[in-house]
């Protein structure tokens, strides 16, 4: 008996299911779509961010004047938007709004990295907005210094900022390792299931007319194209 052929890939089923963060922004920077990994990581239920600006669904802490998340978010999706090319930050502090914290935050590091969804002609349609939380990671020299200072074994705060630096460098090298690692087989997936399907209509919402399988052919072209190295093209 024959095989029967594979059925056509749900492309709103994987894109929920994904372990990672993900957002899917309009070039209007407002949110299409949240999988439930980025419910988890952000405190945030879909329905509370789908259709707000991204900086008003998750805003910064007031009470920081050191935050500068925004702007270093803010000029990634802008070189995003204008070079149609993905690019990363390093490790960004970005605390999230959190009800059980007495100050109405959560303190958290992430790793972002934000890559377009192109139409045929080349234009941005949509930007694929994927973040890890590494919060625990970055917290760990802090801990080791504490435990020192317990023990009445100081560690100096300038060998404490280099073991930091050197933390956030080895960590944001494993995370773009396991992201291209995953973009590169999900690649392999959708091609395969894209080229045994002429059309997908699947949406990612009512609410926008791009479409999920433009968002898995951008993915498809970025990890076709994008060379392998240390890290995507930093923000200043």
């Amino acid at each position: 008996m024959a095989p029967s052929p594979p059925s056509p890939a749900d492309f709103e089923a994987v894109f929920r299911a994904t372990t990672s963060p993900l957002l899917v922004l309009g070039t209007d920077l407002v949110i299409l779509e949240a999988n439930r990994a980025c419910e988890e990581a952000t405190f945030r239920e879909r329905d509370e961010v789908v259709g707000r600006h991204v900086f008003d669904a998750y805003p910064a802490d007031p009470n920081d004047p050191d935050a500068d998340g925004v702007r270093n978010l803010s000029a990634l999706f802008r070189r995003v938007l204008e070079s149609g090319e993905a690019a990363a930050l390093h490790v960004q502090r970005y605390d999230v709004p959190f009800r059980g914290s007495p100050t109405g935050f959560r303190e958290k590091y992430w790793s972002p990295v934000s890559s377009p969804a192109l139409d045929p002609d080349g234009e941005v349609t949509a930007l694929l907005h994927h973040v890890e939380d590494v919060t625990g990671f970055h917290e760990e020299p802090a801990r080791v210094e504490r435990a020192h200072r317990r023990t009445d074994t100081p560690t100096a705060r300038t060998h404490t900022a280099v073991a930091r630096r050197g933390c956030e460098r080895h960590l944001a090298q494993a995370a773009y390792d396991l992201r291209r690692y995953r973009e590169l087989e999900e690649a392999a997936r959708l091609r395969r299931a894209m080229s045994t399907r002429a059309t997908i209509d699947q949406a990612i919402g009512q609410r926008t007319n791009t479409k999920l399988r433009d968002i898995a052919a951008g993915l498809v072209r970025l990890a076709a194209t994008d060379p392998p190295g240390p890290l995507l093209p930093d923000v200043p």
